[in-house]
């Protein structure tokens, strides 16, 4: 485990006081067990991570506004490259799944989903120049958040 800084520690208290003000104490328990990964919540590990990760790329193109007609690789819209981008950060933070598990769903392989992970985390480090992919990313993120609680 790493040291908590003081700033960290009551970031962590203010999330938690959220989750309990939104979700209440008994959801936000079961919220807590299904994301450490305890015993309770491995019993149907997989059939969780089937139902998360249909959760999480439907609602990514939604959220995203993908369009439903199949067009060529070579003219991906911009919307479902950061619908696609979204799905893969989210599914590498919520779920055990390995690259190349997550890189099916888009027919990609380990290495694609690597980048399309990393592309995430650069788009999330910069705020100021990525507003719009950041809100969307984040109504997705509580989005999921909400639906693992009622999973429970």
């Amino acid at each position: 485990m790493e040291k908590t800084t003081g700033r960290e520690y009551a970031e962590l208290q203010q999330g938690m006081d959220t989750l309990i003000g939104k979700f209440g104490v008994p959801k936000t328990l079961k919220i807590i067990t299904q994301l450490s990964g305890t015993v309770k919540a491995r019993k149907q590990k997989r059939q969780l991570t089937r139902l998360i990760t249909t959760f999480v790329i439907s609602e990514a193109f939604k959220v995203f506004e993908v369009g439903d007609d199949v067009v060529p690789k070579d003219s991906l819209s911009n919307a479902y490259k950061e619908a696609r981008k979204a799905s893969y950060h989210l599914l590498n933070l919520y779920t055990e799944l390995s690259y190349k598990e997550i890189g099916k769903h888009f027919d990609q392989g380990k290495f694609g989903a690597y980048y399309h992970i990393r592309k995430c985390r650069e788009s999330l480090s910069l705020p100021k120049y990525n507003k719009p992919f950041i809100a969307r990313y984040e109504v997705l993120e509580e989005n999921l958040i909400e639906f693992i609680a009622k999973l429970n």
